[in-house]
């Protein structure tokens, strides 16, 4: 098999690293400490939410209409951000940055889906990450390419931040893990397509399952978003029938292959058409859905209120 260099991997690290480092400049600018402190300290040793949603993460009310922020004139600030009323409220411009423009009645930040993946809620968030990207990621490219990797990779973070923002419209979501999600699924089906290859697949096959299961625990922290862990992973199980290569034994599993690899392509669409429909529709995943929110959080966790509520409220 060809190897191949991961300039994909070391080019998306090298861009998280440089986000992370930023983030700390500029919570050190407008809090005067490098980290999160007041009111409480932010687990993943982090910026503050402020900080984060100025820099890019996925944040709903800068991204679509529906949430009720549009429409108000005096919201309270989250913490590292700085408001421009009067009364020190924020605006929608102010929270939203970007050189937002001044008339906020139609919020449209969609790129937020991608440059939430170069940022990370802290110190913790990004090790956690880094430690799966540069063990798993750096050796798919290696084996793959970087345009397969690279697919699955963008793909399974998008439509992972797409489901999540369903669930959780009211708070700031940063990382790649649902792309990281992703790239895990494909081990899965790689394993699942090369099975008799495998000396020990059924001892494979427990190892990824206790490193999905401890993943989905991470994703109960602060800032990780457990919906985007979902969304990625069955994003990149599709993504993966269409772009990784297949090794064929015999004729049936040859076309048996290339069949899934065909309705891949078309499944995939609509799943992305289907998240993006439900993303700018009038309800949401957790008005239909009352007890999803313990997928995100196991409760009596002190940052779940964080979590699940709303990061702050409109002032009257």
């Amino acid at each position: 098999m060809k190897r191949h260099r991961p300039y994909f991997m070391w080019l998306v690290s090298i861009i998280q690293l440089g986000a992370l480092i930023a983030s700390f400049v500029l919570n050190k600018q407008t809090t005067g400490s490098i980290i999160q402190t007041q009111p409480v300290l932010n687990a993943m040793i982090g910026p503050t939410p402020g900080v984060l949603i100025t820099m890019g993460a996925r944040f709903v009310p800068c991204m679509r209409t529906g949430t009720g922020w549009e429409d108000a004139a005096y919201i309270v600030c989250p913490d590292g951000i700085k408001g421009s009323n009067s009364d020190g409220t924020c605006t929608l411009a102010d929270i939203c940055g970007f050189n937002a423009a001044p008339d906020t009645k139609n919020p449209n930040q969609w790129y937020r889906f991608i440059t939430a993946m170069g940022l990370h809620g802290g110190v913790l968030h990004f090790m956690m990450n880094m430690l799966f990207q540069a063990r798993t990621g750096f050796q798919m490219e290696r084996d793959f390419g970087w345009w397969r990797i690279a697919g699955i990779y963008m793909a399974s973070g998008i439509a992972g931040f797409v489901f999540g923002a369903n669930f959780n419209p009211l708070t700031p979501s940063v990382g790649c893990s649902g792309a990281l999600y992703g790239l895990l699924a494909c081990l899965l089906l790689d394993l699942f397509q090369n099975w008799r290859l495998i000396s020990r697949p059924y001892w494979e096959l427990f190892k990824m399952l206790i490193q999905i299961l401890a993943s989905f625990i991470i994703g109960m922290f602060p800032y990780v978003d457990n919906f985007a862990h979902i969304g990625g992973f069955y994003t990149g199980l599709v993504a993966g029938l269409l772009f990784m290569p297949t090794i064929h034994f015999g004729r049936f599993d040859k076309w048996r292959k290339r069949i899934m690899a065909m309705v891949a392509l078309p499944v995939l669409v609509v799943i992305l058409v289907m998240l993006i429909r439900g993303f700018y529709g009038s309800s949401s995943g957790a008005e239909q859905c009352n007890w999803c929110k313990y997928l995100n959080c196991i409760p009596g966790m002190p940052w779940c209120a964080q979590k699940w509520d709303p990061l702050s409220t409109v002032a009257p």
